[in-house]
């Protein structure tokens, strides 16, 4: 689960994100208690190293979204260090088309002056996935959700993930 300062939308999916306030985010900040934090706009995200290790003792596989890349580097960085490295996959969604974008941020109920500031930020992505030296398996974005979907899970399981 990761901690975010945003208000939940329609589109998350259960149990995915912590809906706390600035001040509660400050304070696990301040206390350590990310393995990393990203500002998106005006919401900060973060996820704690303590979920982090349950989730890397566990047996079952997990799923984390995180939509910025240097906390996928963290990750990949961190697992590296306590030798679970094989335990993770990552996979990057490439989206090239701004209007399709567009219409995802929209669709998901971002403001229109946010989904601007998200795609100006996402124009770098697609470069900076490629130099950061994290494993990616690539899927494309010009698909329907199911169909990445779909695409995604086929991909895990051909590197042994069920």
């Amino acid at each position: 689960m990761s901690y975010t300062t945003r208000a939940g939308r329609p589109t998350d999916e259960p149990g995915e994100y912590s809906y706390i306030s600035q001040e509660k985010f400050d304070a696990m900040a301040a206390r350590g208690e990310f393995l990393w934090e990203a500002r998106a706009y005006v919401n900060r995200y973060g996820t704690r190293k303590a979920d982090i290790d349950a989730a890397l003792e566990s047996a079952e596989h997990i799923y984390m979204p995180v939509l910025v890349l240097s906390a996928v580097k963290k990750l990949h960085e961190y697992a590296a260090s306590i030798g679970k490295t094989n335990l993770l996959a990552s996979l990057y969604i490439r989206i090239e088309d701004e209007t399709e974008l567009r219409a995802r941020f929209t669709e998901r109920g971002d403001k229109p002056e946010e989904a601007e500031a998200r795609i100006i930020e996402c124009r770098t992505w697609n470069e900076e996935a490629k130099n950061l030296g994290v494993p990616f398996i690539y899927l494309e974005a010009q698909k329907r959700r199911e169909d990445i979907l779909t695409d995604a899970l086929a991909h895990l399981k051909e590197v042994g993930i069920q």
